[in-house]
């Protein structure tokens, strides 16, 4: 019998062989890529990490090559988190998945910064499960003879609830990167608000029609001027107003990257290092010097487009940039 069962797979191995048993392999590559596309989804296409990792024996704390990673004091009493080996896994894990995490948002802008980002974890933070916040330091003095501002540190505070949701990572760490450039409020949560619901498929942002929902402040200039800092509101938990800001910040930075190409914003990264103005500047860059790094990168002006929105710009080159700048200094 025995004999029988051999020589049966033995035919059915050859006509395996000479048919390619096309339908198990389709049936094989179907399941191959619907795995892909759930862990695309799930881990926004991350490749392995290779970095180096080093976790502290009581697995408090944990550095890698360009992060830190600090448990706070009330996670540590929750299910999960009061076992050294529990934290060892969790810290391996988590580590590895934010390298190639920021692997992947180097590729996407065409730089990184230069320090390292010092996370902590939470199960509370500032009174609520339900906000995330990065904050960039920054110090002031003299480097070739001029006087610039520069970073000093980078630090991610999450509540673990918000951590685990891989769109608010992506969110939090495009602010890590674009930090560094003093950029206004609003296309800085513009290109995390991208990120978040363009490469990491979340759901918080929502595409505006810029001109039918353009909102206005009481000087007649669009209310995104307005818009001075991070308040730990997300687009979902904000009010009417906060909820604007981010969906319309997200449908202009989204647009220019449709009208101008993919590497549209690594090409406006790569104007602002080259000539490292914003070290210069007294505060967060005007939006107008903004519109002069979307115009060179874009090849056509764009303070039309920014004028038909209401934002208050006018057309600047470098030399108006530089004398603005020597006139401060001046004062």
């Amino acid at each position: 019998m025995k004999y029988r069962i051999a020589i049966l797979l033995h035919f059915i191995g050859v006509a395996c062989v000479l048919s390619g048993c096309t339908a198990l392999q389709e049936a094989q590559e179907k399941r191959a890529a619907r795995l892909l596309e759930e862990r695309d989804a799930n881990s926004l296409m991350l490749a392995p990490s290779d970095a180096n990792i080093q976790i502290a024996p009581d697995a408090l704390y944990a550095e890698s090559d360009h992060y830190t990673l600090k448990f706070a004091a009330d996670l540590l009493e929750l299910e999960g988190f009061d076992e050294v080996t529990e934290r060892h896994t969790f810290a391996l894990s988590a580590l590895g998945y934010m390298e190639s995490l920021y692997d992947s948002m180097n590729d996407y802008f065409g730089f990184q910064p230069k320090h390292k980002i010092h996370v902590t974890l939470y199960d509370v933070y500032r009174g609520t499960r339900h906000a995330a916040t990065t904050g960039t330091s920054y110090s002031h003095g003299y480097r070739d003879g001029a006087y610039v501002k520069f970073v000093t540190g980078i630090t991610m505070n999450f509540p673990l609830a918000m951590y685990e949701q891989s769109d608010v990572r992506a969110h939090e760490l495009t602010h890590a990167f674009t930090n560094i450039y003093f950029l206004p409020t609003w296309f800085s949560e513009g290109l995390a608000g991208l990120i978040q619901a363009e490469y990491a498929k979340g759901d918080s942002h929502r595409k505006l029609d810029l001109r039918g929902n353009l909102k206005m402040n009481l000087n007649g200039v669009n209310a995104l001027e307005d818009w001075q800092g991070h308040t730990g509101n997300s687009p979902l938990t904000g009010g009417p107003l906060t909820r604007w800001r981010y969906n319309y910040s997200y449908s202009i930075v989204s647009k220019l990257r449709a009208d101008y190409g993919d590497d549209f914003y690594i090409r406006v990264f790569q104007l602002m290092e080259a000539d490292r103005l914003h070290q210069k500047l007294p505060g967060k860059m005007k939006t107008s010097f903004l519109v002069y790094y979307f115009s060179k990168a874009a090849g056509v002006d764009l303070v039309p487009f920014f004028e038909e929105l209401q934002f208050n710009v006018k057309k600047l080159d470098e030399s108006d940039i530089l004398q603005w700048i020597a006139d401060l200094g001046s004062h």
